[in-house]
């Protein structure tokens, strides 16, 4: 990763700067999270429940979008792009098959053996595997709600916006984990659960994916990837 600092011409207008861009960050972050946290605990009521994703999805979208078009910038320009679509996919494929097949071995080593048997008198261990995995209802369209309304949105947030905008007044390196923290700290404020926390290790791959493809191409597809393996094992435990 690299670690070279954005040229300035001096050390008190790059200190203005950052104080800026963090501050504009901080606060676009507070905003999109306060939004989501505030329906997520109203998500007993129907209307907020069958909708909460797609409120949630313009948030990430259109908050940073509509500083960026004030400032004069293209949102191409913050990873919103397909280019150089060869590179993102296949950065996607190989980084799908280099981490999920890992991933899922460890997971019914945990869940069907470690837990049960190790574990079990410290922590709440789920139902094992079935043996048979449980695809969802409606498969295509809950691939297509994956991409478009949560890893998309989600991905030009942190890895598009958040990332870059932090790159331009620190090194890469620090955007780069700063923007990983954020995500995990995003969910943890969202749900209150201590796991969620965990989505900052997700979070290094997307922003390594973002560094390496120019766009936010590859981590969208491979954000939306890991959610639906995931979704996928959850409705297989028992």
């Amino acid at each position: 990763m690299a670690d070279s600092s954005p040229p300035s011409s001096s050390p008190v207008l790059l200190s203005a700067s950052r104080r800026v861009v963090v501050k504009e960050v901080g606060l676009v972050f507070a905003g999109a999270t306060l939004l989501v946290s505030v329906l997520y605990r109203l998500r007993g009521i129907p209307f907020v429940e069958s909708n909460i994703a797609v409120v949630a999805a313009v948030a990430f979208l259109y908050l940073p979008a509509l500083l960026l078009w004030r400032r004069g910038h293209e949102l191409e320009d913050y990873g919103l792009r397909f280019r150089p679509i060869g590179r993102g996919l296949l950065l996607w494929m190989a980084l799908t098959v280099l981490v999920l097949p890992p991933f899922g071995f460890f997971y019914d080593l945990f869940v069907n053996r470690l837990c049960p048997q190790w574990l079990m008198k410290i922590v709440v261990c789920p139902t094992p595997i079935a043996k048979t995995l449980r695809l969802p209802p409606q498969l295509p369209l809950l691939i297509l709600s994956q991409v478009l309304v949560v890893a998309l949105p989600e991905e030009f947030f942190f890895r598009g916006y958040i990332q870059q905008r932090l790159g331009e007044v620190m090194t890469a390196r620090r955007a780069w984990l700063a923007q990983a923290a954020l995500f995990a700290l995003g969910h943890y404020l969202v749900t209150f659960h201590p796991a969620s926390l965990l989505v900052f290790f997700p979070g290094l791959l997307f922003g390594v994916l973002r560094i390496l493809s120019g766009s936010v191409l590859a981590g969208t597809l491979f954000h939306a990837t890991c959610n639906l393996v995931m979704e996928i094992l959850h409705r297989s435990l028992g």
